[in-house]
């Protein structure tokens, strides 16, 4: 009897103390809160491994691998341009020069007035054709550039983007050479016309020197979505001997109405006596206007 009672008190503290070592070695299980401790607090419930995948991915996109100068690759390389460019080759009115896809619109006259370059706004090209179309009845060979994204997504006023800027005055230039190449054109006067952001890249071609440089300019609403870029445009044009008309959509935008502002105090302040700006209801309008001008120069 003593040894069954010996026995059982044996093995009744031998569970009491398996019991105890379990609990001590096992701690309780942290909730999720406690497991994303280390990183940053989240509500119970949510997974802490996908919360701290998404810091880790919200700090790397913070910190630019690439510069805004990535903007600049090679527009063949650019989705929305090879899209473009696609449509482009269906048009009748479609040319290729060298690597480079424009509209060609030749003089319906006897006679060559000069030849007419569109520098188009992205995404605007088709608002120009009748222009270059009434330009040609007046006896210009009127060309249409391609427009690329990237003269938007670079900022020609940002002085941080200056490897960017070069890459985008390099390929204005590599294109306006390839127009002057490949069109032939016998004498008579240069005209480029610029149209949105265009008309700033222009100022920053003349200005370097990187392109012929034409006998007057026309600026169709022209802007760029950035104060310092549009002074810098004003700034620039204003100090060329070049003549220059001014047309702009009065009401338009904000930053259309403030960039034609600075390009007149600009004026005033160069005394620029061949610069003529003018407010016009629609693009419509800009054939007579241009005329008029023209005839004013001699051109007629």
């Amino acid at each position: 009897m003593m040894r069954w009672l010996v026995c059982c008190c044996v093995l009744w503290s031998s569970l009491l103390l398996a019991a105890e070592t379990t609990s001590g070695a096992a701690p309780a299980s942290p909730t999720t809160e406690t497991q994303a401790a280390a990183n940053e607090v989240v509500p119970a419930g949510t997974p802490a491994t996908s919360d701290a995948t998404d810091t880790t991915n919200a700090a790397s996109s913070a910190t630019p691998t690439e510069p805004a100068a990535s903007a600049a690759e090679p527009t063949e390389q650019d989705p929305e341009y090879l899209a473009q460019q696609q449509d482009w080759q269906q048009h009748p009115d479609a040319r290729q020069f060298g690597q480079n896809w424009v509209l060609l619109h030749k003089s319906e006259q006897s006679y060559q007035l000069g030849v007419a370059i569109f520098l188009p706004e992205w995404q605007q090209t088709a608002s120009l054709l009748p222009l270059s179309q009434a330009l040609s009845r007046q006896g210009f060979d009127c060309v249409i550039l391609l427009p690329t994204p990237q003269q938007q997504a670079v900022n020609p006023g940002d002085e941080k983007q200056q490897e960017a800027i070069t890459k985008q005055l390099e390929l204005w230039s590599s294109r306006l050479a390839s127009v002057d190449e490949n069109l032939n054109a016998s004498g008579g006067h240069r005209l480029v016309l610029a149209q949105g952001s265009s008309a700033v890249w222009l100022g920053q071609l003349l200005n370097a020197d990187k392109i012929n440089k034409p006998d007057a300019i026309i600026l169709l609403n022209a802007f760029y979505p950035d104060k310092q870029a549009n002074l810098l445009q004003a700034t620039q044009l204003s100090s060329s001997t070049l003549p220059v008309l001014d047309l702009y959509q009065a009401e338009r935008s904000n930053w259309l109405t403030q960039a034609a502002q600075q390009r007149q105090i600009a004026v005033k302040r160069a005394t620029k006596l061949n610069w003529r700006q003018q407010t016009i209801n629609d693009l419509t309008d800009s054939p007579e206007r241009i005329k008029g001008w023209l005839t004013t120069l001699g051109w007629k």
